[in-house]
């Protein structure tokens, strides 16, 4: 992160932290249309609607959901939402085709000491390395996002062909359904669906985001080139809540529990043995060029710098 991004977010999230009103804040809120990825990774969101984050930020959200990032990123080139939530690798590969999408502020973290992900199968499953998946069909979120670029990596990496793998888009919320169905062998699952199975029923054979890194920037929060620039004072004090917001999530897990139970309708006993998502307080470079790398393995794509990615007042 550069030293103008780092310190008009710190000025920011300490006026909004102590109930100051952020520079150039309007009499009326700011409308935003955000569309969201519905899973731990990207619930910041419903967290600075519930805390009332947004509101003291002069801002009025107004949260829609989609099941991957592909969608979400055709939803804004198009001028379908403001904001959305992405995993890196769709941004990289979006951005080298020419859609003018930067991230404004960081989501989910994928650290492997505490992995909020796996690649499972069913508990009698065969399967039980790589290169038992090579002519089976697997589900991913997207066949362009971070799931998909991971899950190739980790077969690629242990021992099987992943160019000899069939992959199917599934939404994380039908991935074990039709595990159980028999219409996939293997799922790629986040949580809380993965907390929601019935661990009787499957076996996990690899934590395939660690092929990726052990800790990267897993998802953030983008917009288009052309809306940053009309709206750059809301897009600083959006980022400006999701760090405020960030850093409450991260050590208050059981409040924020009950907002993702509200929100994501789970049960109770779900969110209880679930593992938390860790969020990013800030945009790194160091964190956001793994994904970056390994979707450019697979896209055909030179991989871009992470700082590219990046947006800043006046870039």
């Amino acid at each position: 992160m550069n030293a103008l991004r780092r310190l008009t977010f710190t000025l920011l999230a300490a006026a909004l932290t102590f109930g100051a009103q952020a520079p150039g804040r309007a009499a009326d809120p700011a409308v935003i249309n955000l569309i969201n990825l519905p899973a731990d990774n990207s619930a910041e969101v419903y967290y600075a609607q519930d805390l009332g984050y947004f509101k003291d930020a002069g801002l009025d959200v107004h949260i829609s959901a989609m099941t991957n990032s592909g969608a979400i990123i055709a939803a804004l080139a198009g001028g379908g939402g403001d904001i959305g939530n992405a995993v890196v690798g769709s941004v990289a590969d979006a951005r080298g085709k020419g859609i003018p999408i930067r991230y404004i502020a960081p989501a989910g973290l994928y650290d492997s000491t505490s992995p909020t992900s796996a690649l499972v199968v069913l508990k009698d499953s065969p399967i039980a390395k790589a290169a038992d998946l090579d002519g089976k069909t697997v589900a991913v979120s997207g066949l362009n996002d971070l799931t998909y670029f991971a899950t190739r990596a980790w077969i690629d990496q242990n021992g099987g062909k992943s160019a000899d793998v069939k992959f199917i888009e599934l939404p994380f919320p039908t991935m074990l359904a039709a595990l159980a169905q028999h219409r996939v062998d293997a799922a790629y699952e986040i949580e809380p669906f993965l907390s929601a199975a019935n661990s009787s029923d499957l076996k996990i054979i690899a934590r395939a985001g660690e092929s990726v890194a052990k800790k990267y920037q897993a998802t953030g929060w983008i917009a288009t080139d052309s809306w940053l620039a009309s709206h750059a004072d809301v897009a600083l004090r959006f980022a400006a809540v999701i760090h405020r917001t960030a850093l409450w999530a991260n050590s208050h897990h059981k409040e924020s529990a009950a907002i993702l139970l509200k929100y994501l309708k789970l049960d109770p006993a779900i969110v209880e043995k679930m593992r938390r998502v860790n969020y990013a307080v800030t945009l790194e470079t160091r964190l956001v060029q793994p994904p970056i790398d390994t979707a450019a393995k697979y896209t055909g794509q030179t991989p871009v710098p992470a700082n590219s990615l990046l947006w800043a007042p006046g870039k």
